[in-house]
């Protein structure tokens, strides 16, 4: 009897691993089928999965099933380690005057955030008050977000509104910094909104807040295909890219925007969603990393902090970051509304 149970959790247990395997494996080749990217966005938890499954099969006495499945754990885990593991929080430094573009300013601070259409808007406007930052990027603005945000507009005067007339799927930047002349680039369809910021001393920085929706079987590849035909390759450089992506920075989905909007997906950031349903400690824990910040070559990205969490069921994410000066002519400090002249 003993002998016969033991056989069926084996076997339990080698279909179980199989099954994990596979997924863990498929989501590897997301570009291929849209389906295994969203399988994808699961893959550390999956790692976690099969890591116990083979210490069971161990257990088991079930040796080379146990190796081959932390193989294909290890595998997967060194893939998400880096997007997964927080970078530890410190002031980040400080560049001297001549490497930055904003002489005598320091550092910029940028906070991302998805406000959660429906969410309480106290804890969202405190906390921006209380991180102090020079740009916001923002997601799921409507016109009661707009109401809720009206307090901070007089320390941020510059602002840019995508799609704010929908229940759900609004975008905003805001900003102490004056707006470039270009035109805004505003594509609600796509949860996409970008504008150029001058940084004074003949620098600037394209901004861009980006929501992408749901992937497979949503409209999620068709978004990042039509802004990676249109839009992403002819952003001027330097970009900072900011926003709810709903898909894993080692996604498909996100390195298909990376390559096509020429930015690179920070590392350090850690999980940032996570059901309601569940309490929020959970979330930096066993969350998704579905908010992502990408950055351009000239942009120097000097600390990445999630933040305390609002209503939503998304965390802030607070960045440091740096662009250096143009070189040549003559210097001239950026223009900011309500910022001291240093930090």
């Amino acid at each position: 009897m003993t002998t016969s149970l033991s056989r069926i959790t084996t076997s339990l247990l080698l279909g179980a691993s199989l099954i994990v395997a596979a997924a863990l494996v498929a989501g590897f080749f997301g570009r291929a089928v849209p389906f295994f990217d969203s399988l994808a966005q699961f893959r550390a938890h999956l790692t976690v999965a099969l890591f116990g499954l083979a210490l069971c099969l161990i257990v088991l006495r079930s040796v080379a099933a146990a190796t081959i499945a932390a193989i294909v754990a290890a595998y997967a885990a060194v893939s998400v380690s880096p997007f997964l593991v927080p970078r530890p929080a410190a002031e980040p430094a400080r560049p001297g005057p001549d490497e930055t573009a904003l002489v005598g300013r320091g550092p910029l601070k940028l906070l991302q955030m998805n406000l959660r259409y429906d969410a309480d808007p106290v804890r969202a406007v405190t906390t921006i008050a209380r991180l102090d930052p020079d740009v916001l990027t923002l997601q799921e603005i409507n016109r009661r977000w707009v109401e809720a945000l009206e307090p901070l507009r007089s320390g941020y005067p510059y602002s840019a509104f995508c799609g704010v007339t929908g229940a759900a799927g609004g975008l905003a930047i805001l900003s102490r910094i004056p707006f470039a002349r270009e035109d805004a680039v505003c594509r609600d369809g796509d949860g996409f909104l970008a504008r150029r910021l001058d940084l004074g001393n003949g620098a600037g920085l394209t901004v861009v807040s980006e929501h992408l929706e749901w992937p497979w079987p949503f409209r999620q590849g068709r978004q990042v295909a039509a802004l990676g035909t249109e839009v992403l390759p002819k952003l001027r450089m330097p970009v900072l890219i900011a926003g709810d992506f709903n898909a894993a920075p080692w996604s498909a989905t996100v390195q298909r925007y990376a390559e096509a909007s020429r930015t690179r997906p920070a590392t350090g950031i850690g999980p940032t969603w996570l059901t309601g349903a569940l309490p929020d400690p959970l979330r930096p824990l066993v969350g998704l990393p579905l908010d992502n910040v990408l950055a351009s070559h000239g942009v120097r990205l000097l600390s990445l902090t999630r933040q305390e969490a609002t209503a939503s069921d998304h965390l802030p994410i607070l960045v440091a970051f740096d662009v250096p000066a143009a070189s040549g002519g003559d210097v001239a400090p950026a223009r900011f509304v309500g910022r001291d002249a240093a930090r």
